[in-house]
């Protein structure tokens, strides 16, 4: 039987349809005719409505002057009569004015008579109306030089004058209903028109009406129906179905179209193919790339959520690892070989990669030197086997244009539990162990540490709210004395900032200053803690009992002297008579000098222009040498608490301490101990000569005011032989 197309027309199985005639010429036809139609219909309606509404804004127009002309003529005629009555009754009136008023009234009757058609007898009724009035005036001797006639007091006649004047103006008010049956006439008329007009364009719509149901007809068997086989055809395009085609019925523009959509449907099946393998695989190395990646991944967290695009590829049930290889130092191969060499090295590094895994495990490039792996791992160590055979592949060296390159990768694994939200974490997991592994010496494989991963996490937040420590007023000072060992006196105390975290309380310098050095918030922070304590202190030394040359010592961190801006900030606070910079101690660490390039000499030199001095904190833990020291603008040095933490027992250490005593002395240093708990060290200290001293022993940091009671207290700190910290904390 022939095939059946969807038109309902039957093609022979030779496949050469009939020739049913031409779309565009048979529809044009139709159309032109149709279009005439609506065109005559449209232009009776214009041209009819154009002229009843000429009509009748005519017949509008010419009642509204007319109706003013009368109204302006019959108010001219009242005020005359007015100025009349006044000239009878011998009342105050201007004879001249009313002459003049007079032939004004005239010119009106003669400017309205032209203005009013003779139609319905309206110009001859003003006529009547002029005369009547003029006759009025002239039996009452108010007309032209009569005027000058009057004599005496007349107002006898005012009846007689005022009826004269009301029948001119009845006269009037004919003309005004003439005027009104004049419009009444034209709208009339075009009423008329308007249903004559009405009469022809529904004859031409009524003609169009049928023109267009009988080329429907012919509409729906010849172009509907084909349409409707193509729309079809579009919709199972649209749904992915590339390799349906279109029935060609009708050898015509739709037929012709159908070829079309057939050739365009085969072109676009292969080029969604290409479009595929583009999208879903890195151009470089033909690897999956990071959007199959991540289907994957999601398809292994959801498997409900599978990509049609993935549908194909094999993916086990199980526990999923996660691999990320990045290459070291590969910006060393791009340098040296080119970027040609760099892309030649990642092809064959991919092919050694697909060399390491399962049929249904995948690799993918997620760009530059990086790879990700993702493993079925269902007994837990299939990723360790991966990463082992990678590492056991890559002892071969590669060979890139004769030159021979022993690469090494970084590789971090994670694996996907039950905590494990979504494939971003466990991509996340992954690229942290990864780092780790570079960070570690690279070359290495490492697994996911949720500690470390926890540890970074935490970081990053303390990082994020350090930010807004010092402007949300969150930093508080502590002080530690600093005590004459030969007297206990209170010489000094040092200022020891902590962070009131609004939800991790009190933390300590530990906790947040090396975060603060690695975001460059030590600067605000170590100003904000000079400009404090030296206010604070400098209050303390107004009040009795406190000595006027009471210091007080603030931790300064080599990144403020590195930086002329943070630098800058520390000289505007030393500068202001308020922070009394002769009473300041600046403490550098003994390692962080060592580590600068200069040493901060000159940093510190400009800052002891302002009247401070400089202590070398933590001495005797740095590699600075005695050359070094000697030329460090340094007065005084703090022994590290290292020194005292074996005394007084251990002999080396003593003597150690005592070395550093006796070089003190020999360059002019005062010298305080730190770290003093023990009545032991205390009393070796005392024996060798050492100036002061802090530790718990002596008094543990306390908030400012408790520092306030205690100098004003006058208190000296001289512990009882044989106490030790704890118990003096007590």
């Amino acid at each position: 039987m022939p095939a059946e197309g969807p038109a309902g027309t039957h093609t022979p199985r030779t496949g050469k349809p009939a020739r049913a005639g031409s779309l565009q010429r048979e529809w044009s036809r139709a159309f032109v005719l149709v279009l005439l139609a609506l065109l005559a219909g449209a232009a009776v309606t214009l041209v009819g409505v154009r002229f009843v509404t000429d009509q009748i804004q005519h017949a509008a127009a010419q009642h509204r002057v007319e109706s003013e002309a009368i109204a302006e003529l019959r108010t001219g005629m009242e005020t005359h009569e007015q100025a009349g009555l006044q000239l009878l009754s011998a009342g105050p009136a201007d004879p001249a004015a009313f002459l003049l008023h007079q032939k004004d009234i005239s010119a009106q009757f003669d400017a309205t008579a032209a203005i009013l058609p003779e139609a319905y007898g309206m110009r001859a009724t003003v006529r009547e109306a002029r005369a009547a009035w003029q006759e009025g005036l002239s039996a009452h001797n108010l007309w032209g030089s009569q005027v000058a006639t009057l004599r005496g007091n007349r107002v006898a006649e005012a009846p007689a004058f005022a009826a004269s004047s009301a029948k001119a103006r009845a006269l009037l008010a004919d003309v005004r209903r003439a005027s009104l049956d004049a419009l009444d006439a034209g709208v009339a008329h075009g009423a008329g028109l308007q249903q004559m007009v009405s009469t022809v364009r529904t004859a031409l719509f009524a003609l169009a009406a049928g023109g267009v149901f009988f080329f429907r007809r012919r509409m729906t068997k010849y172009l509907m129906r084909p349409v409707e086989g193509l729309y079809r055809g579009v919709v199972k395009l649209q749904s992915g179905d590339y390799s349906h085609r279109i029935s060609v019925v009708r050898n015509d523009e739709l037929g012709q179209l159908a070829e079309a959509f057939n050739s365009m449907a085969a072109t676009v099946h292969d080029n969604h193919l290409e479009l595929t393998f583009r999208a879903t695989h890195d151009p470089l190395t033909g690897l999956a790339n990071r959007a199959v990646l991540t289907e994957r991944l999601t398809a292994a967290f959801d498997p409900g959520a599978k990509n049609p695009e993935t549908a194909g590829t094999e993916v086990c049930d199980g526990r999923e690892g996660l691999l990320i290889i990045d290459v070291d130092d590969f910006k060393d191969v791009n340098d040296s070989l080119g970027h040609e060499g760099g892309d030649a090295l990642l092809i064959q590094l991919a092919q050694r990669l697909r060399g390491c895994v399962r049929a249904h495990d995948l690799v993918a490039r997620l760009g530059g030197d990086e790879f990700a792996i993702v493993v079925t791992d269902e007994g837990g160590t299939a990723t360790d086997d991966v990463a082992r055979r990678i590492q056991d592949t890559l002892r071969d060296p590669f060979c890139i244009d004769d030159v021979r390159l022993k690469v090494t990768v970084s590789m971090g694994a994670a694996q996907r539990s039950a905590g494990t939200a979504d494939p971003a974490e466990l991509m996340r997991q992954a690229d942290f162990a990864m780092y780790m592994a570079k960070h570690g010496g690279k070359g290495r494989y490492q697994l996911f540490d949720a500690r470390g991963y926890d540890e970074m996490t935490y970081r990053a937040a303390l990082r994020a709210d350090l930010a807004t420590a010092v402007q949300a007023g969150q930093l508080r000072l502590d002080y530690q004395p600093v005590v004459n060992l030969g007297t206990g006196e209170i010489a000094g105390v040092e200022a020891l900032v902590r962070w009131e975290h609004p939800t991790l309380g009190r933390l300590g310098p530990a906790d947040f200053i090396p975060l603060a050095e690695e975001t460059g918030e030590i600067g605000p922070i170590g100003c904000w803690v000079l400009d404090t304590a030296s206010r604070h202190v400098a209050g303390w030394r107004r009040s009795p009992g406190t000595a006027e040359d009471f210091w007080v010592s603030v931790n300064l961190s080599t990144l403020q002297l590195s930086s002329d801006r943070n630098l800058a900030a520390l000289e505007r606070i030393l500068a202001h008579p308020a922070s009394q910079a002769d009473k300041v101690i600046l403490e550098v660490t003994e390692s962080a000098l060592a580590t600068s390039a200069d040493g901060g000499v000159a940093a510190l030199n400009r800052l002891k222009s302002f009247g401070v001095r400089i202590a070398i904190d933590d001495f005797g833990t740095g590699f600075s040498s005695l050359s070094t020291l000697a030329a460090l603008p340094a007065d005084i040095l703090k022994i590290d608490r290292a020194f005292l933490s074996g005394l007084p027992g251990d002999a080396p250490a003593a003597a150690m301490l005592e070395g550093i005593l006796e070089v003190a002395r020999k360059l002019d240093l005062a010298v305080i101990a730190e770290g003093i708990e023990h009545t032991g060290q205390l009393d070796l200290l005392r024996s060798l000569g050492c100036d002061m001293g802090q530790g718990f022993l002596l008094a543990s940091p306390s908030p400012s005011p408790v520092l306030e009671a205690l100098l004003a207290s006058g208190a000296r700190l001289q512990p009882p032989a044989g106490m030790d910290a704890a118990a003096a904390g007590a």
